[in-house]
């Protein structure tokens, strides 16, 4: 099994676009990648806006090679993407249960009916795919549960190889039931959202809907609980990445020596373009323009060495 993240907040742009490789079938899970318009009072440096280009690239291409297309949360930086799917992909996207996500299918929907783009929505169920089974968790929270930030879909891909579980915007994971469902997986790897530590209230009365320490720690302690369960390997970034402390905010979790970030777990330095923006920490664009991903490949045992990860050719986009 190769599990290939496309893009990344680690890796300078808003996204957590993976490509799968396993069974005999390449899966492309949210392809989608955006930047934050403001961020310490600024809109994106020229450094974010040529990742966001790179990592297009990457994930335009990819689309093109997929036999299967998944979405878990409808929002940009996870679906923006969505018009390039082949229209013999298969395409699987999360059931909308909030009315935010039933305004988006209102406008996606009928998009890909009428581009003779077959799609089904999926709800706690499991579809197989030559080799490989995918089953996708029913609605989660969005972060924290009850928030207006809505729900996600997790899905775990099994095959003889290994079980791989993605579960986008869980944040933390924070809620327990969240947490529970990621243990009877059994994965062998994870890649998650961490907890948006860079949104927390320290106000002497926040608001339910923020996040606070408290949150944290409690996402934290979930997430070790996950890897003490079931001895698995975690890919965390996204909204923890957009700290530029997240490494203390998350210091137990990184001290187990079994959690990465998507760039390392690539092996490529890390590029936090949103976390520097206005700070005096303008880097130099991560990728070429038309870059060959680095291919983590898992085999459920070990991560490899940053020298022996293969490369996967993608197609050019056009």
């Amino acid at each position: 099994m190769q599990v290939i993240p496309l893009a990344a907040d680690s890796m300078g742009v808003r996204s957590m676009a993976t490509l799968v490789q396993a069974g005999g079938v390449r899966v492309l899970i949210d392809p989608g990648a955006a930047l934050a318009a403001q961020r310490h009072g600024l809109p994106p440096s020229a450094e974010e806006h040529a990742a966001l280009d790179g990592a297009h690239q990457r994930i335009i291409g990819a689309l093109c090679q997929a036999d299967a297309v998944v979405v878990t949360p409808y929002h940009d930086d996870h679906a923006n993407l969505l018009q390039y799917v082949l229209s013999s992909a298969a395409l699987y996207l999360k059931r909308p249960s909030t009315a935010g996500e039933r305004r988006f299918a209102r406008e996606l929907f009928p998009r890909l009916t009428h581009t003779r783009r077959a799609f089904s929505e999926i709800d706690a169920a499991t579809v197989t795919l030559r080799d490989l089974s995918l089953t996708f968790s029913p609605a989660l929270p969005h972060g924290k549960p009850g928030a207006r930030s809505g729900s996600v879909s997790a899905v775990a891909l099994r095959c003889p190889e290994g079980r791989f579980v993605f579960a986008s915007d869980v944040q933390g994971p924070l809620g327990s039931e969240t947490l529970d469902w990621l243990i009877d997986q059994r994965p062998d790897l994870v890649y998650l959202s961490g907890a948006p530590t860079y949104r927390v209230s320290f106000s002497a009365e926040p608001d339910p809907q923020e996040w606070s320490t408290a949150d944290v720690r409690t996402a934290q302690a979930n997430l070790l609980k996950l890897m003490t369960a079931t001895g698995c390997h975690v890919i965390v970034d996204h909204y923890l990445t957009r700290d530029p402390s997240y490494r203390r905010a998350y210091s137990e979790v990184f001290a187990t020596g079994n959690a990465q970030t998507a760039a390392e777990f690539l092996g490529r330095p890390e590029q936090l373009l949103e976390a520097h923006r206005g700070r005096g920490g303008s880097q130099a664009p991560m990728f070429a323009p038309h870059p060959n991903p680095l291919a983590g490949s898992w085999d459920g045992r070990s991560i490899p060495a940053a020298d022996s990860a293969a490369s996967l050719p993608l197609a050019t986009a056009v």
